[in-house]
């Protein structure tokens, strides 16, 4: 009887110490790991290496010529006193993110070249640039009179001279426009004025008697 309880016992000792490893041996489902944000939703990209129809068609007058050559969208500006030369995308757009690659072919470095945007029929709309002697600004007209909201402001993360290149980031989220340049934050305003409008790109000469060149590449617009 008693070596029949030790037996016994053994059994269940055994049993349950098989049972128990079972238990810690069993492999678990591995756990699927979730996306820690959304991907943005692209809205329209273009290279500007030739012309699309979504953009008002290449010209040229006396103030400026607007032009395709070397696989680069070319603004030119002829004149200071003059409306800014600039190239419009027939699309509207309200709250996005824009991402474009300048560069300064030749002229005045006193300059201005990057983007208007939220441009309505009554010609209210903001505008974001850089120059090629180092200075950033964003702006908003209304009814075409321009008032200043963020500098200008000079900066280092600009790239300057002659054969410069310089990619421009801007956000335009509800009533807040943040302009970057090279990877860096220059600028952050809060507007309500305009709320949507198309978008045009900007070369502006600012020297009297001189000119201004940029190409444009790598246009990309995508969602907040």
């Amino acid at each position: 009887m008693k070596n029949w309880q030790i037996t016994g016992f053994l059994a269940i000792l055994a049993l349950g110490f098989l049972l128990m490893s079972g238990c810690t041996t069993t492999p678990q489902p591995a756990s699927t790991a979730q996306p820690t944000s959304a991907l943005k939703t692209v809205l329209f990209s273009d290279d500007l290496s030739q012309w699309r129809s979504e953009w008002d068609a290449v010209s040229e007058t006396s103030d400026g010529k607007i032009f395709y050559s070397g696989g680069s969208l070319h603004i030119r500006d002829n004149n200071p006193l003059t409306e800014t030369t600039v190239q419009r995308l027939n699309k509207n757009y309200n709250d996005f993110i824009l991402d474009i690659d300048t560069k300064l072919v030749g002229g005045s470095l006193d300059n201005w070249q990057g983007l208007y945007f939220r441009h309505d029929d009554a010609d209210n709309y903001y505008g974001a640039a850089i120059s090629a002697d180092g200075y950033s600004n964003i702006a908003k007209f209304a009814n075409g009179n321009r008032q200043d909201i963020a500098g200008p402001t000079r900066s280092s993360y600009i790239n300057t001279g002659v054969g410069a290149t310089n990619h421009i980031h801007l956000e335009a989220n509800k009533n807040t426009i943040s302009l970057s340049v090279n990877g860096h934050l220059l600028s952050t305003v809060t507007d309500n004025s305009f709320k949507e409008g198309n978008v045009k790109l900007v070369a502006n000469c600012m020297t009297s008697n001189s000119f201004t060149e940029v190409s444009f590449n790598n246009l990309v617009i995508t969602t907040i």
